[in-house]
């Protein structure tokens, strides 16, 4: 009998999710990775598999209702069950509030929510079958609503709250869900973000940040120690406690900053 953890990973073409795929693939799991483009996502997998790593993949847009549906029944297929999803497909936008489009807030809060919930449905049978995992890859922007990404903190908020009436629901059900706050991260060379009016917009390197490597080495152990909840970075964590214990502060620490902030939406 293969005992080996059968995951699905979505948004892992590249980025965190590629990151986060090949972490649980070098631990022996049978994996199954996602994305829209077809072709990056084929040469994702051809170079997982010259690697040793045992990989399948599925193509669609998690912001699409039935594509997200399709996604979860072709990888569970494939692997003949799953054990762990990893909610990582996402889009990130920056702009003021005042002049991001009304196309810009439907396609974030479709891929980030509405997408993330309809996949996490379809794969809830699946997982709770044996009891098995849930993770979803959030944001500090899902603890405190920072500026310039309006429709990205909605998003992440309304998925906290998504996965704690979750919590609730099935609880005893033996399915466990885990959500990580991930903060500033090193982003691939050819990172895009949408800007206020939709277009795409070139992310600035990150050398200094957060490795993709140690979010996924984080997602990893979220799952095998089944942890509810984890901040990464001591950055992270102080905003996570002023959110918590000193809001006014951390407000005011927001206003002061106003100036530097504002230059990011040029």
């Amino acid at each position: 009998m293969d005992d080996r953890l059968r995951v699905l990973v979505t948004g892992s073409s590249r980025g965190i999710g590629r990151e986060i795929a090949a972490r649980f693939g070098r631990e022996g799991a049978r994996v199954v990775i996602h994305g829209r483009d077809a072709s990056r996502l084929r040469e994702t997998a051809t170079a997982f598999r010259s690697q040793g790593l045992d990989v399948a993949e599925v193509v669609g847009d998690v912001a699409d209702s039935r594509d997200a549906s399709r996604i979860v029944e072709e990888a569970a297929a494939l692997l003949g069950g799953l054990d762990v999803l990893v909610n990582n497909a996402g889009m990130i936008m920056r702009g003021r509030f005042a002049e991001t489009d009304a196309e810009v807030w439907e396609r974030v809060v479709n891929t980030n929510l509405i997408g993330t919930a309809v996949v996490t449905r379809a794969a809830l049978a699946p997982v709770a079958a044996s009891n098995g995992s849930i993770v979803f890859i959030s944001s500090l922007v899902g603890i405190w609503r920072f500026p310039l990404v309006s429709a990205y903190a909605a998003s992440k908020m309304a998925l906290d709250a998504m996965v704690e009436s979750m919590r609730v629901e099935l609880a005893g059900s033996g399915v466990h869900l885990g959500t990580l706050y991930v903060g500033i991260t090193q982003n691939d060379p050819d990172k895009k973000i949408l800007a206020a009016d939709g277009s795409p917009r070139s992310l600035s390197p990150r050398p200094k940040a957060m490795t993709q490597a140690q979010v996924a080495d984080a997602a990893y152990r979220m799952v095998v120690r089944r942890r509810r909840t984890r901040v990464l970075t001591i950055g992270g964590r102080a905003i996570a406690a002023l959110a918590r214990y000193a809001p006014v502060l951390l407000r005011f620490a927001l206003r002061l900053s106003a100036r530097r902030i504002d230059r990011l939406a040029e």
